[in-house]
């Protein structure tokens, strides 16, 4: 039965998804944006962190989704 995995799968995400916008973070550190975005690698991180600070800032997050390397988070 494939119910209970995806079921499992749709509550990790949404606890990352939570996670970050607990926060109520103006940026991501990348443990919490990787929570957020759980099937990001570390190298698309490395992409998306333009100044090589280890933080996902709000211009970088944005410009990342102009891109198309992540889709918006929701709600």
């Amino acid at each position: 039965m494939k119910t209970i995995p995806s079921l499992a799968a749709a509550i990790v995400l949404m606890a990352g998804l939570a996670h970050a916008q607990d926060m109520n973070a103006t940026s991501w550190t990348q443990e919490e944006f990787m929570a957020a975005y759980p099937e990001l690698t570390e190298e698309q991180f490395d992409q998306i962190d333009l100044n090589d600070d280890g933080i996902i800032d709000p211009d970088e997050y944005l410009l990342a989704i102009d891109a198309g390397l992540i889709a918006p988070l929701e709600g």
